[in-house]
């Protein structure tokens, strides 16, 4: 995960639709070939192609921009908590800021254990300092208060994944698909949880062709497109772009105004040293990404250091 200069939770809901109020789309499964892999690229494997392991640092970026985001669904900004907390006075440096705010709500919790608003806002601070066992601690804590509550137990795999807990994270995500089969966050956790392994990848890969059949049965047009960049991304990561490109495609077609898949052309062309073509991808997903959205926020903060990253493949 080395090409993720840092993540950033956003304080804002985010679910992996488009905006509300845009008029349906209608996808078109049959111009997709799902269960059938391509045969590698020619142009792909020869000498000049990208190395491997900036292939898999694409599809880190790519899988971790979704997925990491759409689980950050109970972060976002709700009603302060029953009891107020005491506001710390004014520090003089960001660190002081964020010393000051863990001891306020730490006090505060002490008091008030269940107060689930303070503990998620502690445990964003412990994530944005990348302090994943005190996060996963609170995480528990949050799943303790309220059980049947997936968010936090999706969030607490994906935050193991991070760590490189890899064996308890897919048993998180096992978890989660047992009783919701087509939680596309969840197979993007284990797709990152497998990336080391072709067959268990493979099996994976045939799980998702038929949540995909499931979505076009049962008209499901979201989760088909969300299942659809999932698939392109395991092609970055089987060494493919060029077919993780004709995936985006069709999905452009199907919807233009859908920005995640300019902002996967505009990677894996930035991959592949198309600078013209990737900033015309970048250009659409910036004109079409919402102000406040936080596909733009991680893009404007992780963009250059993707850049650099790519430079030196």
């Amino acid at each position: 995960m080395a090409s993720l200069a840092k993540f950033h939770y956003s304080d804002r809901t985010f679910h992996l639709k488009l905006n509300d109020g845009q008029r349906s789309f209608q996808p078109k499964p049959t111009s997709y070939r799902i269960l059938q892999k391509p045969p590698p690229s020619r142009a792909i494997r020869a000498s000049s192609s990208p190395k491997p392991s900036f292939l898999k640092s694409t599809c880190v970026t790519l899988t971790t921009a979704a997925a990491l985001f759409s689980a950050s669904l109970h972060l976002s900004a709700k009603p302060a908590a029953a009891t107020p907390i005491s506001s710390p006075p004014r520090p003089s440096s960001t660190e002081s800021i964020e010393t000051d705010q863990i001891s306020s709500l730490e006090k505060h919790i002490a008091t008030n254990p269940k107060d689930s608003e303070a503990l998620q806002s502690l445990m964003k601070i412990k994530l944005q300092s990348k302090n994943l066992d005190q996060a996963l601690e609170i995480l528990n804590r949050l799943i303790s208060l309220d059980p049947e509550e997936q968010e936090w137990r999706l969030l607490k795999a994906q935050v193991q994944t991070y760590g490189g807990d890899f064996d308890s994270a897919t048993k998180g995500f096992e978890e989660i698909l047992a009783k919701d089969p087509l939680r596309v966050e969840a197979y993007h956790g284990l797709v990152m949880a497998y990336s080391d392994s072709e067959s268990k990848l493979s099996e994976l890969e045939g799980r998702i062709g038929e949540a995909i059949e499931r979505c076009k049965r049962e008209d499901k047009k979201k989760d088909f497109r969300d299942f659809m960049l999932l698939i392109a991304q395991i092609r970055v990561m089987e060494g493919n772009p060029s077919e993780a490109l004709r995936v985006y495609q069709e999905l452009v077609k199907d919807e233009p105004r859908d920005f995640r898949p300019y902002l996967c052309q505009g990677l894996i062309y930035t991959l592949l040293k198309k600078k013209d073509e990737a900033e015309k991808q970048f250009e659409q997903f910036r004109r079409l990404v919402p102000e406040n959205h936080p596909y733009k926020d991680y893009f404007d903060s992780n963009m250059l250091n993707t850049n650099k990253l790519f430079a030196k493949g």
